[in-house]
């Protein structure tokens, strides 16, 4: 009796300590005992890491054929010690630190009296995929592929692998932003993203290239202040495990903002700040001046000089300006320095005249004879890039003096001076009275016999002059 009781009270305390053992490992959520049941793959499982590495190493009963069939391989035990434990739950899910990894889960047990489907390992060994999700939140050993998707599962309490559906790992990536032009200086800018399986799309920041930016929405519309090249890009903030990060992919493009057009009709393909964008003033201006000055006073057969200077006064270039000088009548053209003369006028064509541009001339000219009065001399120019004919005139003045020879009373002398200079209280145009007249000798007064031998004197003085004045028509 003794000997009963001593065999009762070990296995009581042998089962105890099972018991506890199992509490100690559960899952937290609902703590259960080790499954040591037919439909174990492991009997009574593996708590544990190194439990696991011991029972692999054993592999009783086919085990790692059906760990390999399942997904599982031997560097997934080895590395046991770092797997994530996780829970597969009633409705299927698996999870780990609270997070779905997987869904549709399934254990494989040995036992076909749960039902499900019976899978063959090899021509011994085979398992059932069970036909219905656990009773119970069951914790387990959870192995990952490279990329972090869910690969496998075990539970603990039994060694059963699960068989579920990874949930996909999310995928989030910004795919390409385009710009449409609004206007000139208006673009606008949508961004194509991907961001699934649990990833989401938060927002948008642009950098618009010209120091600006927006955090906004996949389509936006900026305008640039300057006319310029700019490289746009965006990044795509998306949510991913509770997390904003940004997606990868490199999202660009380069918009160009061209220099405003010029408004003036006829200029629309200038930059409005070009020196082109100015509206047309076609202009010209001419001088004339006569020996470099307005008006001279110049003798018959005295040659002088008119100059002329045409100045393109504008902002377009002209066009076949005409210069005419046509003389009055008593002035006579003599030669120019370009151009003809015909008829007593003057013409020149000037080609091209750029703006700011001047082109001069001389003419040479006299009076042949003495003309009264100032005389007139008008210079033009018309160039039909200027509205209205003529486009300017200028003229200079002249005037001819006449010269007279007169006679200087005071001096006796006869001198050659203009008409206009003529002093008549002591000049005369009678220049007889310029002319010597002989010296008569001045004789004494005497009484009446010396007034007749004067008178005797006087006679014989007459006689030989006349004398002397018929030997000479003699001698001729």
């Amino acid at each position: 009796m003794n000997k009963f009781k001593l065999f009762a009270l070990g296995l009581l305390i042998t089962t105890a300590t099972l018991v506890g053992y199992g509490l100690s490992q559960g899952d937290g959520v609902n703590a259960a005992s080790r499954e040591c049941g037919d439909n174990a793959i492991i009997r009574c499982g593996a708590m544990s890491a190194s439990e696991l590495k011991s029972e692999y190493a054993k592999n009783e009963r086919g085990l790692k054929k059906i760990y390999s069939h399942y997904n599982i391989d031997a560097s997934d035990i080895a590395a046991s010690s770092l797997a994530k434990t996780g829970y597969v739950h009633t409705d299927g899910t698996v999870t780990v630190d609270g997070k779905v990894v997987a869904t549709n889960a399934y254990t494989v047990g040995r036992s076909s009296s749960l039902g499900g489907s019976k899978v063959k390992i090899d021509d011994n060994l085979s398992v059932y995929e069970g036909a219905d999700r656990l009773k119970s939140t069951l914790e387990a050993f959870i192995f990952f592929n490279s990329d972090g998707t869910f690969k496998s599962a075990v539970i603990k309490v039994c060694g059963n692998p699960v068989r579920a559906t990874p949930k996909p790992k999310p995928v989030y990536k910004c795919d390409s932003l385009t710009s449409k032009k609004i206007s000139r200086t208006e673009y606008e800018f949508t961004t194509a993203a991907t961001a699934k399986d649990g990833a989401t799309l938060v927002d948008y920041t642009y950098n618009f290239g010209d120091g600006k930016t927006a955090t906004t929405g996949k389509t936006t519309r900026h305008a640039y202040a300057t006319p310029g090249t700019y490289k746009v890009t965006v990044k795509v903030n998306v949510k991913v495990n509770g997390k904003t990060v940004v997606a990868p992919g490199t999202c660009e493009t380069t918009v160009t903002v061209e220099k405003e057009n010029c408004p003036i009709p006829g200029k629309e393909q200038y930059p409005k700040d070009s020196p082109e964008c100015k509206e047309d003033k076609p202009a010209i201006d001419i001088t004339k001046v006569v020996n470099d000055v307005e008006h001279v006073k110049v003798a018959v057969n005295e040659v002088f000089t008119y100059k002329i200077v045409v100045r393109n006064t504008g902002n377009v270039t002209l066009k076949d300006a005409v210069v005419t000088d046509k003389a009055p009548a008593e002035v006579t053209l003599l030669s120019a320095s370009l151009g003809t003369i015909s008829g007593n006028t003057w013409t020149y064509t000037i080609p091209s005249l750029a703006v700011g541009e001047s082109k001069s001339f001389t003419i040479t000219a006299k009076y042949a004879k003495y003309a009264s009065g100032t005389h007139k001399n008008t210079v033009c120019v018309d160039t039909p890039t200027v509205p209205g004919s003529p486009d300017d005139c200028d003229d200079a003045t002249t005037e001819t003096s006449e010269k007279i020879k007169v006679c200087d009373t005071n001096t006796k002398e006869i001198i050659t001076i203009e008409k206009s200079e003529l002093d008549e209280s002591h000049m005369t145009t009678d220049l007889s009275k310029c002319k010597e007249s002989p010296d008569v000798p001045e004789l004494p007064e005497t009484g009446i016999g010396d007034t007749l031998g004067a008178v005797l004197g006087a006679g014989s003085l007459v006689g030989v002059s006349a004398a002397y004045i018929a030997s000479r028509r003699t001698v001729r």
